[in-house]
């Protein structure tokens, strides 16, 4: 029995924290469909004070009328008066389900404050943030510890109730993602194969121009962070899928190396320098744009977050490398973007265009190839789009297969495009598909309050993303050591639940302040032995 189950008929409440440019593009409108056919009541909406016009204006548009909350601005920690006004609006509005989309550094916060209080959560990705995740070792090791902080929270609370914390990594909901998962563990059955390379990538065309990367706040560069933690941690995820699709108990991995490389913003700005920036758009107009000096540029973008990154991942099982991965996150890459100044919406609306590919080797046995890529930035959600590469909805996937060791008629090749998905899982074309899927995971939240869903049933629930929250911290401690000049190679152990779900760990490393002294020492000395010691520092970890 569910801890909140409702009575079949009863609407589920809903609180949702944040109303970004993702949570009214997707929660809000797909809110309001649950709530016009009686499914849930949208109770209030939370944001931060300066945030008002935003948020009444996004809901004048829609014609719904949850109440508006506002709280004073925080991250780390929640202070006492903004928990005492989101108890009062839980108690007051019967919420059973808290949906947490704001800015990454308040996800931790908000999500404790949830499971205190008992409640169903859903949580962007990624599933918090750290200022100083590309510079600083505390910070990119915190990723992984906030991970551990809100796991253990919610397993005490399920001593006392059934409830869910779904992290949104709605890729796990897409038909296609569904198909290959399938199509893995069929291979996998018939052969014994696991996954045995995985190749992926994701460029959104996201072109900043030098001072917006500098000044603003929505996924933003200027706290330390960037790629990695905007979009990447959906692909760290789908790795995981892949990889656990193939597993079995005897083959599963034992241990995961993880090495990155980051372009940071000052790689960027020297492959795309003011000289060109002047040439594309003219010096006059640039110069107006950009308030900055090269040399401003530069000193600022010092230890800011990552424009790209290149994330190679080795999985052993017996100290034997049996799986290879490469995920390479890109914001740089093909954009519509031809103008300086910015649109309204800084989400879809500056020249974004989604380039996203994965290739999956099982053996010799099979490769499953997925692409998808848009030419086009202007997408009108109210129309069906064709399934044609360049489309809004391209999505293709092409299944290779050795098919005289499977059994069945359908040869070595099989290809589907979005529409032969769409019939196959019976989903709604209309519109842009990708963000169709999205109101999975509210479909999914309603039905297990309401007593219709298992909590093994649910796609992504909080104890199944360990190892995704670990390569992502995994990911900024390599570049961290890289840039250290220490070894870049992190390692993480492996260990599983009884129903299959992996649970990552990996040692705390030595302060970044304690490394910096050290290599200043052994910079000082003429001792060889001492610095190739500290050279090996990642190796090295306090208790």
């Amino acid at each position: 029995m569910n801890g909140n189950t409702h009575h079949e008929s009863a609407p589920v409440g809903f609180l949702l924290i944040g109303v970004g440019p993702h949570a009214q593009r997707t929660y809000i409108p797909h809110l309001g469909e649950l709530e016009q056919r009686g499914e849930v009541t949208f109770g209030a909406v939370v944001d931060v004070k300066g945030k008002q016009d935003v948020v009444e204006a996004t809901l004048q548009t829609t014609g719904l009328s949850p109440e508006v909350i506002l709280v004073e601005p925080f991250s780390m920690d929640m202070p006492e008066h903004v928990s005492r006004q989101l108890d009062d609006a839980v108690t007051r509005l019967n919420i059973s389900v808290v949906v947490v989309s704001t800015e990454p550094l308040a996800h931790k916060a908000y999500g404790l404050w949830a499971l205190s209080k008992g409640l169903n959560v859903i949580m962007d990705k990624p599933i918090s943030a750290r200022v100083g995740s590309c510079s600083e070792t505390e910070a990119a090791y915190g990723l992984a510890q906030d991970y551990l902080d809100l796991l253990k929270e919610y397993n005490k609370l399920q001593r006392q109730k059934s409830t869910i914390f779904l992290v949104n990594s709605h890729r796990r909901y897409h038909p296609g993602m569904r198909y290959v998962f399938q199509a893995i563990r069929e291979a996998q059955q018939a052969t014994g194969c696991p996954v045995t390379t995985v190749s992926s990538t994701h460029c959104d065309g996201m072109w900043r121009m030098p001072a917006e990367i500098i000044d603003q706040s929505y996924h933003t560069f200027n706290k330390g962070y960037g790629k990695v933690s905007h979009s990447g941690y959906h692909f760290l995820d789908s790795c995981y899928q892949f990889l656990k699709a193939g597993w079995s108990e005897n083959k599963r991995p034992d241990r995961i190396e993880v090495v990155s490389s980051f372009i940071p913003p000052n790689g960027f700005l020297t492959a795309l320098n003011t000289e060109d920036y002047r040439r594309l758009f003219g010096a006059q107009e640039y110069s107006k744009a950009c308030k900055y000096t090269d040399e401003q540029l530069r000193r600022y973008m010092i230890n800011m977050g990552e424009i790209d990154a290149s994330i190679q991942i080795t999985a052993y099982r017996d100290g034997d490398a049996v799986t290879l991965a490469q995920v390479n996150l890109q914001h740089n890459g093909f954009s519509k973007r031809s103008y300086l100044k910015p649109g309204k919406d800084l989400y879809k609306g500056i020249g974004r265009v989604r380039h996203e590919s994965h290739e999956i080797k099982s053996g010799p046995l099979q490769t499953v190839v997925i692409d998808s890529r848009q030419a086009n930035d202007k997408h009108d959600r109210s129309k069906k789009t064709t399934a044609e590469l360049g489309s809004d909805n391209h999505y293709d996937i092409h299944r290779f297969r050795n098919s005289d060791f499977f059994d069945g008629d359908e040869g070595p090749l099989v290809s589907l495009d979005v529409d032969d998905l769409s019939q196959h899982y019976n989903q709604d074309r209309s519109g842009l598909y990708g963000e169709n899927i999205k109101r999975g995971i509210l479909d999914e939240a309603v039905s297990f309050v309401n007593g219709t869903m298992k909590i093994d049933e649910v796609t992504s629930n909080l104890p199944d993303h360990s190892v995704a929250a670990h390569l992502m911290a995994a990911s900024y401690l390599s570049h961290i050591q890289r840039s250290q000049g220490l070894n870049p190679i992190i390692s993480m152990d492996l260990t599983y639940l009884p129903n299959g779900e992996a649970q990552a760990s990996m040692a705390r490393p030595l302060p970044s302040s304690v490394v910096s002294a050290e290599l200043e020492q052994a910079g000082q000395s003429s001792d060889t032995s001492l610095f190739q010691r500290i050279r090996r520092m990642s190796r090295i970890f306090s208790n």
